[in-house]
């Protein structure tokens, strides 16, 4: 049998495998459902409703604004305010909400990303993590002695299982969401254009997932024990963000917020994140004479190469110390 079969069957013949990914495709699916269950498609008779109860909210605004008026005379400045327009009630406003496919698809990819990342962190951490801590790493060494392409096999193999198993839950996703819109809502308005977006959302998705899986790999494999790479994550999340984050704002770090993880992946999705460091003495004016806060923009370009240098990083020390330490 050759090695990349022999990881492949070992990939999914695990316990945990078997476990954590339905669990995750649950939680998506129990979401899914959620969003399904509180959506309506819109009806003749809801629409109605939601019109009768704009022009009642619009004429009860009218009515308060000619109050005002009244009371506060000449003395009254408005600012050149005319008063509520009927533009600003629309019926929708006044509507059981709708799925709208096109507008919530695209911002939706975060959980599916979210949940898949820790699933794959979990998998890639366990799969080689396991192997150490029961002694299965030393007797495959006795089979195959290349120790680099031992642990290169089965960082390939982990990564196209987990890539493979995250497609699979994206399209279970997909479909959910898909029939939210087509019985709750509407499809419509989906141009070859929208659908290259959603594909390149869900490429930088995969590519997340991915750097989260080898990130556990390479974790678990410098520690040799899966519990290496889940004490790690939790010191990066109670330490490395709740701790930081008290530490920054007592101290009044600019931009505190750039050194926090969630950030980072919601620049990385949503293809960039402005802060605004509103506690800054310092103003930023432009020639109009208007000032704000001072802003700092963090694109996908940013949070993807800190990620890709970070997880170069420590697989770089998990080969090399795979190579240099005894097998024991």
């Amino acid at each position: 049998m050759s090695l990349v079969r022999a990881e492949r069957r070992r990939f999914f013949k695990r316990r945990l495998t078997r476990w954590v990914f339905p669990i995750g495709v649950l939680l998506l699916v129990t979401i899914a459902s959620i969003l399904f269950a509180f959506h309506s498609k819109p009806t003749p008779e809801a629409r109605a409703r939601g019109e009768a109860t704009a022009e009642a909210m619009y004429q009860d605004q009218v009515r308060e604004y000619e109050r005002y008026k009244r009371e506060c005379g000449d003395k009254c400045n408005d600012g050149g305010w005319t008063g509520p327009q009927r533009s600003d009630f629309r019926a929708e406003h006044y509507m059981p909400p709708s799925f709208d496919f096109k507008a919530q698809y695209g911002e939706l990819f975060l959980v599916w990303a979210a949940i898949m990342a820790m699933v794959a962190f979990l998998l890639g951490a366990s799969f080689v993590g396991a192997e150490w801590a029961s002694g299965s790493m030393m007797n495959l060494l006795t089979w195959r002695p290349k120790r680099m392409k031992v642990l290169g096999t089965k960082l390939t193999v982990m990564l196209l299982s987990v890539a493979g198993l995250s497609i699979v839950a994206l399209g279970i996703w997909t479909g959910i969401l898909w029939a939210a819109g087509e019985l709750r809502g509407t499809t419509e308005g989906l141009t070859p254009g929208v659908w290259q977006s959603f594909g390149l959302s869900a490429l930088r998705g995969l590519g997340m997932i991915l750097l989260f899986a080898a990130l556990g790999f390479g974790l678990a494999s410098i520690g040799r024990h899966t519990g290496l790479a889940l004490g790690a994550a939790l010191a990066v999340v109670i330490v490395g963000q709740v701790g930081l984050t008290i530490l920054f704002q007592m101290i009044r770090v600019p931009f505190w917020e750039q050194y926090l993880v969630p950030i980072h992946i919601f620049a990385w999705m949503n293809k960039e994140m402005k802060l605004v460091d509103y506690s800054s003495p310092e103003m930023v004016c432009d020639t109009a004479g208007n000032c704000n806060a001072p802003e700092l923009l963090i694109t996908w370009q940013d949070s993807g190469s800190i990620a890709l240098g970070l997880v170069v990083v420590v697989l770089a020390v998990a080969f090399w110390q795979m190579r240099r330490r005894d097998i024991s």
